[in-house]
């Protein structure tokens, strides 16, 4: 049988996948997406940033996502898990206009809403159905997929690799990963019902709370459930990640207080040692977007944001180029999606030293830094002038207390 053949194949049908899929089909490409997993499914990653809303624009899925019934998220809160101190980030008082709002989704529902934009746009779609070999042709690739038990050959000019963590073209293409520079750490989470939260728009928030070695999520997902995730530093533990997860949640006051009536709604799941990025993201017919490309931490909420980005970079460059990406075509791909890493890497490692973190729970809004820093945290990764220097500066005053302290230390 002839294999069917197509403009670009995507793997993957999460919002990096069908965030490119849907763009590069509005520009008349014939675009097929490949998923081995059948929708709905359950995936982390659930409360978006602000930036994350352009690229939902530009796909044309922005208006489904504001009728979808998602719970508006308008800040971030930090604290300690003391409860003695917190900082609120309130979108709308960031540097950068138009950051004001998005959205917590759980991603059973978003993804696939994703997905129907993209089938809208014209793009077909293979669900379930698994790439298992890979080969490249005179005019692009022939890859061998499994689809629910068939075997089926695609032949496209382009390969996107949107799989996630699972790193299969990076496995196919032997293309090497590299850790990033943070301990290692794992996460138990899951979804509860009972959580307390405040009134009003603030319970909308997401709030994130530092402990010793780690820290807690929160992110309410509807009226009821609320998603809550543990992340924290391998110690050699003897016990299960539930049995770990209670006891930082029974020693630390504001969790306590905040689970006292929680009830899981199904069960805890477990990742771990998840930090990486690969040392090329693009080929010459090929390239890795989101997860795919190299994972960050979950602290800020960065990962579909990455997603969103990087799929508009790569749609971009394809269209862009004749019938293959030259070299400074890659180079600039790949510049361009580290550059918004690092930003958020950036932030990260300030996040997970003590230090740092102090003159973050401490703001000022001297020279604007505290409306600057809340940009950021809303993922404004692409600055102006004025916004890069305060940043910068802010990153300068987290050095600084590292040797000199100037605001009081944390108390988690």
């Amino acid at each position: 049988m002839a294999a069917s053949v197509y403009d670009c194949l995507v793997i993957g049908a999460g919002p990096a996948g069908t965030a490119a899929a849907t763009l590069l089909a509005q520009a008349g490409r014939r675009v097929l997406i490949v998923d081995k997993a059948p929708f709905p499914r359950f995936h982390i990653g659930e409360s978006l940033i602000p930036a994350a809303n352009r690229v939902l624009r530009k796909m044309g899925v922005w208006d489904e996502v504001e009728r979808a019934g998602f719970v508006r998220k308008e800040g971030a809160e930090f604290t300690f898990g003391t409860g003695e101190k917190r900082v609120h980030n309130r979108f709308e008082d960031g540097w950068v206009p138009g950051l004001d709002y998005t959205y917590q989704v759980e991603r059973s529902q978003f993804d696939r809403l994703l997905l129907a934009r993209a089938r809208e746009a014209g793009c077909e779609v293979l669900q379930p159905a698994e790439a298992r070999t890979l080969t490249q042709t005179d005019t692009g690739w022939q890859v061998e997929l499994d689809v629910d038990g068939s075997p089926r050959t695609v032949e496209a000019s382009w390969l996107l690799d949107a799989a996630g963590r699972g790193r299969w073209l990076g496995r196919q293409l032997s293309v090497p990963t590299e850790p990033l520079p943070l301990h290692k750490r794992f996460t138990v989470y899951g979804h509860f019902t009972g959580v307390a939260r405040a009134e009003g728009p603030e319970g909308g928030n997401v709030i994130l709370t530092r402990i010793p070695k780690g820290w807690f999520w929160m992110i309410p997902l509807d009226e009821e459930r609320t998603s809550v995730g543990l992340v924290a530093q391998h110690e050699g533990e003897r016990a299960t990640p539930e049995r770990i997860f209670d006891r930082r949640v029974a020693t630390n006051p504001y969790m306590r207080a905040c689970m006292a009536e929680a009830k899981l709604e199904d069960r805890f799941r477990v990742e771990s040692d998840y930090s990486f990025v690969h040392q090329h993201f693009a080929g010459d017919r090929w390239l890795m977007l989101g997860d795919a490309a190299g994972f960050i931490d979950p602290v800020f909420s960065s990962g579909v944001y990455l997603a969103l980005e990087s799929a508009d970079l790569a749609a971009t460059a394809i269209l862009k180029a004749g019938n293959s990406l030259g070299r400074h075509a890659r180079n600039r791909y790949e510049r361009q999606v580290w550059a918004r890493m690092k930003v958020m890497l950036e932030m990260v490692q300030m996040y997970y030293d003590d230090r740092s973190f102090a003159v973050f729970m401490h703001p000022t809004d001297s020279f604007r830094l505290f409306s600057a820093v809340n940009a950021v945290v809303g993922g404004n990764t692409q600055m102006s002038f004025g916004l890069r220097w305060r940043y910068l500066l802010f990153l300068l005053v987290c050095r600084l207390n590292r040797h000199l302290p100037m605001v009081p230390p944390v108390k988690l």
